[in-house]
């Protein structure tokens, strides 16, 4: 939200609508399968917000949610005849790896859980009654709001008809060798003032923050506790009501033969007709909030007939057709996952959920290149560039290792992007575009669109059409290959291009990355597809940001000898030999055991830590 909802709004209020038709913002009621008046001053501050977010992210190397992969099957449609629950959140790397494994047993209860730091619950589990995965929902539950300020009174801001003064409070950072740092931070009945993160430089329109992670009661603990122990759907439906915020699909399987999932999230109501993906104008009411729905109204599915049911991060139907706002992404990862999950002559079974982890393609390549191979052919120019083009014309879209047309691709998606966009939005708000989901979604639909206005070049005194536009990115995309990668097209390889490198936060100091970063591996698979080892759009060579942060296949036919695979190691300790022992592994597509009876975890006991009360 940080970073898209002021670019879609520049867009519309800056631009224009006919430049917005490229940005899928509608809500499909068939589901994805089948603006304020502000001054130019406001305008850069919201420019710099968005970068500060990405920046806070990368600076810090905190590991963000980004998106992930969950199925679960029924008994019908598996090799076993019991359920199979498969599942691999995507999520920033980092190193430490963001996950930790613990296999925790007490009275009355037993569990092979996936922990976080600091968190005393685990976030996926599974034993042998029951197991979940999480995807996320997406759901729009973040509003940024451009408050209309009292002219008489600075502190001061409209709230449902009346002048409200806002709350302050003065917080004091203390930094080393130098004097503390003090804040005065403010927050209207909306929410937090964040254009005051930019001190005096901040515009006169302040933009405060309301997010239900800090507006509801949110019992996650409560929640997850209950997951731990939920072998019944009546269970595990309990314990997603109890998730509020960040959106969450909660994906679930069990020894009975039961598969379940709910979009579990405190939804919120917001007037008719507010596209929260803008920033929201309090003078016109648009910031109100009338309450939540009720979970009922929940996108959801308990034992369909169809015997399977996916989460990947499209835009979900609620059952009571309520609209439900969200930053989704694209739908051609789901619909690669449907196409192979709805096949009846498949038994699913261990191997071959291993196969549809780790597939590298999905259709978007045919969405994006299609429309436009006409007119590419029409400019590529010599014998050798209309051979490299007709190369990538016959590609199936496999993102292997040793594909020179994944990389052509690559490339040619954001030297379109560039063309297209970069003259319109300028160097900063085009930089935030490239890091948000919105761009992956407007491609294709810009790329079938020849009168959109984007593709006329603003920087020059004539009027480009899509052929000239289209001409210009595909001699950019040679062009970088050869001064970057060399003349010879072998060189533009995918895995030489495509690497993966878990960074630890001294790692970013040289030479200290040496010592404490694991790898660099070339990667297969890529951006939006089920092996979602993803890059940002932008310029080769392309480092993994994020990816399966692990990958899991519970088969209730043998629950306590499920398979996963940690993207790093499970130790976090430099020198220890379970720091990075699965990296390669991992790369490679391949698992490890989970064990859980007490036969096999005593056959492979390392060491024994043994927790005693002090005397």
């Amino acid at each position: 939200s940080l970073r898209t909802n002021p670019l879609l709004t520049f867009i519309r209020d800056q631009l224009g609508a006919d430049y917005l038709r490229a940005f899928d913002i509608d809500w499909q009621p068939q589901g994805a399968l089948a603006g304020p008046a502000l001054a130019a001053g406001d305008w850069k501050d919201l420019g710099r917000i968005a970068q500060l977010s990405a920046d806070g992210l990368e600076d810090a190397g905190l590991p963000q949610f980004e998106g992930s992969n969950a199925w679960v099957v029924s008994g019908a449609r598996t090799a076993s005849g019991k359920a199979l629950l498969a599942g691999d959140p995507h999520i920033r790397f980092s190193n430490p790896a963001v996950w930790y494994e613990a296999h925790t047993q007490m009275p009355g209860s037993e569990l092979y859980g996936h922990y976080q730091a600091l968190t005393p619950f685990a976030m996926l589990g599974h034993n042998a009654g029951h197991a979940w995965s999480l995807t996320m929902f997406q759901n729009a539950d973040l509003d940024l709001i451009a408050e209309e300020v009292n002219p008489d009174d600075p502190e001061q801001v409209r709230y449902q008809g009346r002048w409200v003064t806002m709350e302050k409070t003065e917080q004091t950072i203390r930094v080393k060798g130098a004097e503390p740092v003090a804040l005065i931070l403010r927050r209207s009945p909306h929410g937090p003032i964040i254009t005051d993160a930019l001190g005096k430089a901040a515009g006169k329109t302040p933009i405060a923050m309301w997010w239900a992670f800090l507006e509801t009661e949110n019992p996650l603990i409560d929640a997850f506790y209950g997951l731990r122990d939920a072998d019944s759907l009546e269970q595990a439906r309990a314990a997603a009501e109890k998730i509020h915020a960040p959106g969450l699909n909660l994906v679930y399987a069990n020894a009975h033969g039961d598969i379940a999932w709910w979009a579990a999230a405190k939804l919120v109501k917001r007037p008719e007709g507010v596209n929260p993906l803008f920033i929201l104008d309090a003078r016109r009411g648009e910031a109100e909030k009338p309450g939540f729905y009720p979970f009922s109204a929940n996108p959801q599915e308990e034992n369909p007939a169809r015997g399977y049911i996916f989460s990947a991060n499209f835009q979900p139907v609620s059952p009571t057709g309520i609209e439900i706002p969200g930053h989704y992404n694209l739908p051609d990862r789901g619909r690669e996952l449907d196409r192979q999950l709805a096949d009846a002559t498949v038994k699913w079974d261990r191997n071959n959920s291993q196969a549809l982890q780790l597939e590298a393609k999905t259709d978007y390549y045919k969405r994006m290149l299609l429309p436009i191979l006409d007119e590419l052919r029409s400019q590529a120019g010599g014998e050798e560039d209309r051979a490299l083009l007709e190369r990538l014309a016959a590609w199936d879209g496999e993102h292997s290792l040793d594909s020179v047309e994944a990389s052509l691709f690559n490339q040619l998606l954001y030297e379109i992007a560039r063309a297209a966009m970069a003259d319109e939005l300028g160097a900063d708000y085009f930089d935030t575009l490239l890091s948000t989901r919105v761009l992956d979604h407007a491609l294709p639909r810009l790329v079938a669109d020849a009168r959109s206005p984007w593709w006329d070049d603003r920087t020059t005194g004539e009027t480009e059409n899509r052929a000239v536009i289209l001409g210009k990115a595909w001699q950019a995309t040679l062009a970088h290959l050869r001064e970057h990668f060399g003349k010879d097209p072998q060189g533009w390889a995918w895995g030489t291009l495509h690497q993966v490198t878990h960074a630890h936060a001294l790692g970013q100091q040289k030479p200290l990355d040496r010592l404490f970063n694991v790898g660099p591996f070339a990667a297969p698979g890529g951006h939006e597809l089920p092996n979602n080892l993803s890059q940002r759009i932008g310029p080769a060579p392309w480092p993994v940001t994020y990816g399966p942060s692990t990958r899991r296949l519970v088969d209730f036919d043998d629950p306590l000898h499920s398979l996963g695979i940690n993207p790093v190691g499970q130790s976090g300790v430099l020198f220890d030999r379970h720091n990075a022992d699965q990296a390669r592994d991992y790369i490679a597509g391949r698992y490890q055991t989970m064990r859980m009876s007490e036969e096999d975890v005593a056959a492979h006991v390392e060491g024994t830590l043994h927790l005693l009360p002090a005397d």
